[in-house]
């Protein structure tokens, strides 16, 4: 749009064109970002990560309307900006909701849409009516809302166990697993949406109103909700509900291989029937990363998946350690098939430059030290530098934060930079790793800073409760299952991608 003008320290680009009806969404800006007006103009500033765009008066007239508590429709914000159109202010505010700048909310539908529920069940007969049972208290209008269990040849049947409930259920004599099952009952569907839920599973009752509004945009082709864990009993379980792969964490926002949230789990997915029946529903050949798998293919076919934490169902996670290390093995053992089936979205493995030369000071520090010593200080200039440049761009912009503010957010950046070198390293190399650094010594402090920044980091910011120490040593044995489960996947497929990343230079 040629009323904005933006100039950011990470760039931003142009946003693509709005796809659907301004009035059917509200923004707020995301939190820790702000409006700093100078005159008509101003810019908006976000000190984590630490970030600046300069808006034109058109711009700043439209963003300061926003706030990081209150959403504001388009015909509140344009209502300060006469000369702007609603479609021109969402052509901008999608950009922006895109990269995490903004939050688009979905109003309320004008017409809520047929959903059926599909729940495909192989045995587990009492979770699977507790299941049921949820999904009969949720707050949608019943005239509008069916529900299917498909009976993947449980024995004994699950249909005595649900008699008696307004079901439908659909009974297969043979096991086809739960991707041919979620097909089977999406061809007998004739509802605009299948809401996919397990049968392990239990809704909360606005599980659809929190997910179904999104679909005001036509181009979204599903939307999924966060997973959760009951109370938790145990270590393992304390764990597991900080730690499942099913949880895609409390920040919303789109969903893709390229995006912070790369999948989600059919446990808790709602699609547009026809987008699944063009798709050629789930790949009924694969049993483990059948939904990872057909995301990316709505993804790859233009399709738009959204992420809603608020739509939430609660998953009985696993309690007992060798069957979840089991399930993350096998959950690892998909990647090669993925990579297979979905070649143009190898992995990236992010490296900080100061942050490899900080880990290649510490092991040369005990060879030799001036080299070490060497090394470190590069670290710092290059941090030093990178300071001195933002500083120069944000006091350019008008933007005047003091040099503690600029120091604290550069260095969380870093930090946040080797925490996720440090995930990387130990769920694909982690154990040798380890191996190397036992046999060299002088490799064992920069491999005790990689092996603990992952664990560390999650203790501190999913406060599980678990103690320190117990945390990391299930963190490192889930690790070393994953690793597992890759290399085994690798060598079955005869694909050994998921090994060998694409590998882009961070300062």
């Amino acid at each position: 749009m040629t009323t904005m003008q933006a100039d950011v320290l990470s760039p931003v680009g142009t946003p693509p064109t709005s796809p659907f009806h301004p009035g059917h969404a509200r923004y707020r800006l995301a939190p820790n970002l702000e409006v700093i007006q100078y005159g008509p103009a101003g810019t908006l500033v976000s000190r984590q990560p630490l970030l600046a765009m300069r808006l034109n008066t058109v711009g700043t007239a439209l963003l300061s309307g926003l706030s990081t508590c209150r959403s504001r429709s388009l015909e509140e914000l344009t209502a300060r900006v006469p000369a702007l159109s609603p479609m021109d202010a969402a052509v901008f505010l999608d950009g922006l909701a895109r990269r995490r700048m903004v939050i688009r909310e979905p109003t309320t539908p004008a017409r809520w849409p047929s959903v059926l529920i599909i729940v495909a069940a192989h045995g587990r007969p009492a979770a699977t009516l507790a299941c049921v049972q949820s999904l009969l208290t949720l707050r949608y209008p019943r005239d509008h809302v069916d529900i299917m269990v498909v009976d993947d040849a449980s024995d004994p049947p699950l249909g005595r166990s649900l008699a008696g409930l307004p079901v439908r259920v659909l009974r297969l004599d043979e096991n086809a697993g739960q991707s041919a099952a979620r097909n089977l009952a999406a061809v007998e569907a004739e509802a605009e949406l299948l809401a996919f839920i397990d049968n392990d599973c239990t809704a909360v009752p606005d599980w659809l109103c929190e997910l179904v509004p999104h679909f005001n945009d036509p181009g979204i082709a599903a939307v999924g909700g966060r997973v959760v864990a009951p109370l938790a009993a145990g270590p393992v379980a304390a764990f597991e509900a900080a730690r499942s792969p099913l949880d895609m964490g409390s920040n919303g926002g789109p969903v893709g291989p390229r995006e912070a949230v790369a999948y989600l789990p059919t446990c808790n997915l709602i699609v547009r029937r026809d987008v699944l029946l063009a798709r050629g529903g789930f790949a009924a050949d694969m049993r483990i990363g059948e939904d990872v798998d057909f995301i990316w293919r709505v993804v790859e076919g233009g399709g738009r998946i959204h992420y809603t934490p608020t739509g939430m169902v609660t998953h009985d996670h696993r309690v007992q350690l060798l069957p979840l290390l089991r399930r993350r093995a096998d959950y690892a053992s998909s990647e090669a098939d993925l990579q297979r089936r979905h070649p143009a979205q190898g992995r990236i493995m992010h490296v900080p430059c100061a942050g490899l030369l900080a880990m290649l000071a510490l092991t040369a520090l005990s060879v030799a030290w001036p080299l070490g010593v060497a090394l470190i200080a590069a670290a710092a200039g290059m941090i030093m530098a990178e300071l001195a440049g933002k500083g120069r761009r944000l006091a350019e912009m008008g933007v005047a934060l003091s040099r503690r503010t600029m120091v604290a957010s550069v260095m969380r950046g870093h930090i946040a930079s080797l925490y996720h070198l440090g995930c990387d390293v130990t769920r694909y190399y982690g154990v040798p790793l380890a191996c190397i650094a036992v046999i060299w010594s002088p490799l064992l402090p920069a491999a005790a800073v990689l092996l603990l920044a992952a664990p560390v980091g999650d203790h501190i910011r999913l406060k599980p409760r678990l103690a320190l120490p117990a945390f990391i040593g299930l963190f490192w044995l889930e690790m070393a299952a994953y690793q597992w489960g890759v290399w085994r996947g690798c060598v079955a497929r005869r694909c050994w991608r998921p090994l060998l990343p694409t590998i882009r230079w961070r300062r």
